[in-house]
């Protein structure tokens, strides 16, 4: 029977190796950092989570075996359901034994059996765990040496050793093979693919979730088509039915029974508190730690309170918010619509929060594509909000701002510019000049200036900004560094390139440290270091900062995403521009197509695109026509290709 683990009884430990010392003989793999992180983020997320937050331990370059073991046996003692080990790193083989040893940060290559984590202390973690499921998951070189026997007598594999004791044991290589990284990729190849299993699932993961019986199937499957080592598994018996994530890809609803009455309000005030914390998380950019908390929230409010309750259908409209900004606007959109009718049954029409909601469901229509509805969608609450509450409530002026949004990403930019400069004088009147609401009406009035052809103006209105939002919001605030962020862009557009990249290199560390580094705006700032270092003539910094941005894009926003593919295809170009002709050819080969599909043979991205590679194609055909003609192995010079028309 699928099942996941029992949230409150279960412990999740990732290690993660990433760095090492510089005496170690070993090279550090910063993409074991994003695997470790990666991967908690997959485990807690969900309604509910394969794990709690709070019982899910990253160990993170530990340097002796102390730091690594701790931690360990004190889950594994404390899980009584699922104990879920996790390592990332460096898979050493000792001299003597053969036998499997995990580096640590402090770790001597020559030296394994003293300066390494022997498998043997897993053992004793899994073997004094009380957990019903104990699950081992490796993702280093010769891991397979953890399910078969040792070499030259070495000791029997852990694999082996805990077959009768409720142990699964998952491995990235076999015995005598390393694993597989690449420099500059965001994860290394068996958890890049474990990941997009959990977080994507893929067919056959069945419709509960993705199991570990499951799982094991289609990483072999997908590693084995890329000529990449494939994984190994042991003792399946009890464990491959558990189910490890709820992948992203399935309709999220919010299930729960209503209850015949309200408990003490106690349970109330704590639930209100809750989400209240998981908006602020959200504020503080951390979008999938709000929707995981509010979505929480919201199921034990429909448990407590039952479903019609007015601060449960606050909380849901809250969760659908959050839910769209980490990512998943239609489950956002539909969440959204749902709740709305309900609010309009038990609330009423002219319900302040019913009103709200519905100008969110106007966000969230735009945020799947139809922003023309979506404008429309918010001139009707917001006539309904001035109707209501009057033409300066706070929410009738918000109002007038999405309206304004939608109507410049429907097209009609200069309508955008002229409806925010009108909004943003009633905002200061209304709410005051140092009003969060009005500084952000002053930043969405600067950027739609701006794209309505009046550059010079919009970096002048973020230049006057940026210290407005630097001492009434704070210099961490990140309204405040998204006005840094625009005035970069501004400044750059406007004729000061190197500015710009000078500007991009400040914020970027800022927003990521903030935001986060997978933030889309932190996404969006890096694109623009690499846009502003070409354009001030260092196009090889430019080549090496997109290559390490595009891994991120596609793990975070996806391959088909717009962001993605408009970055590819710059790496096509800068590629060919820094020398590499060959390869930028190809870059654009394979990206174009994708690019036509999303957005359209007349986007002019598309166009624009189409008539770079052409001008490259030209110029490779003139550098490459002895061995397009001929071949890669003829010599060089031997025929020349007469023109047509010229006699011989």
């Amino acid at each position: 029977m699928f099942r996941l683990p029992d949230a409150s009884r279960s412990r999740a430990v990732l290690i993660g190796a990433a760095q090492y010392a510089p005496d170690s003989g070993l090279e550090s793999v910063p993409a074991v950092a994003h695997n470790v992180e990666d991967l908690r983020n997959v485990l807690v997320r969900g309604q509910p989570g394969a794990f709690a937050a709070e019982h899910v331990t990253v160990v993170t370059d530990p340097k002796d075996n102390k730091e690594l073991g701790f931690p360990l046996i004190a889950a594994a003692r404390a899980a009584t359901d699922v104990l879920l080990v996790y390592y990332s790193g460096h898979g050493l083989i000792g001299a003597q034994s053969a036998e499997l040893f995990l580096a640590m940060a402090e770790t001597d290559q020559k030296y394994p059996s003293v300066t390494a984590c022997s498998l043997a202390l897993i053992k004793e973690a899994f073997s004094d765990s009380p957990a019903r499921i104990r699950v081992l998951i490796l993702d280093c070189c010769f891991s397979g040496r953890a399910l078969v026997g040792g070499l030259a007598g070495g000791p029997s594999p852990i694999g082996e050793q805990l077959k009768t004791t409720g142990a699964y044991t998952l491995v990235s290589s076999p015995p005598n093979e390393p694993s597989h990284f690449e420099e500059g990729k965001r994860h290394t190849a068996f958890t890049g693919e474990l990941l997009r299993a959990l977080r994507d699932g893929f067919p056959g993961a069945g419709p509960d979730g993705v199991t570990l019986g499951a799982l094991y199937q289609h990483l072999r499957d997908r590693l084995r088509e890329q000529g990449k080592p494939e994984p190994q598994q042991s003792g399946t018996n009890n464990a491959a039915d558990l189910i490890l994530s709820r992948p992203r890809t399935r309709r999220s609803g919010v299930a729960g029974r209503s209850s015949g009455a309200l408990l003490p309000v106690t349970d109330r005030e704590r639930l209100q508190a809750r989400g209240e914390a998981g908006r602020l998380v959200g504020r503080n950019g951390q979008a999938h730690r709000a929707a995981n908390e509010l979505g929480e929230v919201v199921t034990e409010m429909i448990d407590l309170f039952g479903a019609d309750d007015r601060d449960t259908l606050a909380v849901k409209i809250e969760y659908a918010q959050w839910m769209g900004q980490s990512g998943r606007p239609g489950d956002a959109l539909a969440l959204s619509a749902a709740t709305i009718g309900e609010m309009s049954r038990i609330l009423g029409a002219d319900d302040r929060a019913t009103l709200v909601g519905r100008a969110q469901l106007a966000h969230w229509t735009g945020e799947v594509g139809r922003p023309s509805e979506a404008r429309s969608l918010a001139e009707r609450v917001v006539a309904d909000l001035g109707r209501v509450f009057g033409p300066e409530d706070r929410e009738t002026l918000l109002g007038r701002g999405q309206v304004a949004h939608w109507t410049g990403v429907a097209g009609d930019v200069a309508g955008a510019a002229a409806q925010t400069e009108g909004l943003v004088p009633d905002l200061a009147r209304v709410l005051g000049g140092d009003d969060r609401d009005t500084l952000v009406g002053r930043i969405n009035h600067a950027q739609w200036t701006g794209k309505a052809g009046e550059v010079r103006r919009a970096a002048r209105l973020f230049r006057n900004l940026v210290p407005d939002l630097h001492w009434t919001l704070g210099a961490e605030d990140l309204h405040t560094l998204l006005g840094r962020s625009r005035l970069g862009q501004w400044t750059g557009i406007g004729g000061a390139p190197k500015r710009a990249r000078l500007l991009f290199e400040a914020v970027v560390p800022d927003l990521s440290r903030v935001a986060g580094r997978d933030a889309r705006e932190t996404l969006l700032a890096r694109s623009q270091h690499a846009h502003w270092a070409a354009e001030s003539g260092d196009v090889g910094v430019a080549v090496g900062l997109i290559r390490d941005l595009l891994d991120d894009l596609a793990w975070t926003l996806g391959d088909q995403d717009e962001v993605t593919l408009v970055n590819r295809v710059r790496l096509a170009h800068w590629t060919a521009l820094d020398g590499d002709v060959r390869t930028g050819v190809r870059l654009y080969a394979e990206t174009l197509p994708e690019l036509r599909r999303l957005l359209g043979s007349d986007h002019p991205e598309v166009r624009s695109n189409e008539a770079l590679l052409a001008e490259w194609r030209r110029r490779a055909d003139r550098r490459h026509t002895e061995e397009i003609f001929f071949g890669a192995s003829r010599p060089q010079g031997r025929s020349r290709l007469r023109r047509p028309g010229r006699r011989g």
